[in-house]
């Protein structure tokens, strides 16, 4: 671990990982710290020869790193309320870990032959949901209850995608028709109980959404609305608009929380009081990457932390609080382009807000 000031912002950001390989956040549509805080946890890409790939842990104080599980685990998030995370081992085989003592616990296993198409997301009841690539190539949405064999829920011939159940509703799940890019409605709710699917947001041809996240009450949803996808070419260099649009559970109304240029991935607070969101290059216009935060009563807004340029989408920085509010962890892109896990404590930046 290693402190240094932003030479742009002047605040002073902590960076616990180094390269060649990539070392990523979790990502922000889940909790990436454990309960008390104490450590956060990242994704570190496994190079040729080696075998330090998989979920490692940090100890946000003193920057020591633990290994929790190999390459041959996918999908690890950690749960809104629990000090647990989800893992599955072998595509199929699902694991619960206690984030402290890094114990693992079998809890069940997802149909045969197939692939989560995103990380696991649980309810408050324990109630375990993805979206799946079934080995028959049909895409679908699972749920896993305690004790029971897993359940699939809808099937759909759309690659399905950012799969979230809701954190205090186990009969809701949130999900995408993923395209890799703009959709005609991206946007879905299931509704397990019946199996019944509608549009969460309704999209107009015009409009370009994207990265939804729940917020940890399971109240509202925030989600990203591009700039009409007529006017993203970037050919004059004219940055975008990301407007930050936040939604009742429902669905049924939405208003814009917060707006700035080439914003992309939004995160709420738990108390949802604040937003973050990662400014990126994208749709050819080149820009400095960093982070904002943004103050939901009053608009405010402002680029707290920059970063280097991400090479890849899992190079993102992809930022979000830790369970308190206080911090902010992100990915910073180094110098090739690889994600290495930082965090910028908020107090310093609350001092001059």
């Amino acid at each position: 671990m290693i402190e240094y000031q932003d030479k742009v912002t002047g605040y002073t950001v902590r960076r616990y990982t180094s390269g060649p390989e990539r070392n990523s956040k979790l990502y922000f549509t889940c909790e990436n710290f454990s309960l008390d805080d104490r450590y956060f946890f990242f994704m570190k890409q496994q190079l040729e020869g080696k075998t330090d790939g998989g979920c490692w842990r940090a100890d946000v104080e003193t920057g020591e790193l633990t290994q929790l599980t190999d390459d041959t685990y996918r999908g690890f998030a950690t749960d809104r309320e629990k000090n647990l995370g989800y893992t599955c081992h072998n595509e199929t085989e699902v694991f619960a870990f206690d984030l402290t003592t890094g114990e693992k616990t079998h809890i069940g296993d997802l149909p045969k032959g197939g692939r989560i198409t995103g990380h696991l997301t649980a309810a408050n009841t324990g109630r375990i949901a993805c979206s799946y690539h079934q080995a028959n190539k049909i895409f679908a949405l699972v749920i896993l209850d305690p004790g029971k064999e897993a359940r699939v829920v809808h099937q759909s011939d759309h690659h399905l995608g950012h799969a979230q159940i809701c954190p205090t509703d186990e009969n809701l799940i949130f999900y995408i028709h993923e395209t890799t890019g703009d959709a005609l409605q991206r946007t879905w709710m299931c509704d397990v109980k019946t199996g019944r699917v509608r549009p969460y947001y309704v999209e107009h041809d015009s409009e370009w959404i994207t990265h939804e996240v729940w917020s940890a009450d399971g109240a509202e949803m925030a989600l990203m609305k591009l700039d009409p996808a007529g006017f993203v070419d970037g050919s004059k260099g004219e940055k975008h608009m990301g407007r930050i649009l936040v939604g009742d559970k429902d669905g049924r109304s939405f208003h814009e929380a917060a707006s700035d240029v080439q914003l992309l991935h939004p995160c709420l607070s738990r108390d949802r009081k604040w937003l973050c969101a990662d400014r990126i290059s994208y749709l050819g216009v080149d820009v400095q990457e960093g982070v904002v935060l943004m103050e939901r009563a009053t608009g405010k807004k402002k680029l707290i932390a920059t970063t280097g340029r991400c090479k890849t989408g899992a190079d993102h920085q992809h930022p979000s609080f830790n369970r308190r509010g206080d911090m902010i962890l992100f990915s910073n892109p180094d110098e090739n382009g690889n994600a290495q896990v930082c965090t910028i404590d908020l107090k310093q930046v609350m001092k001059d807000w």
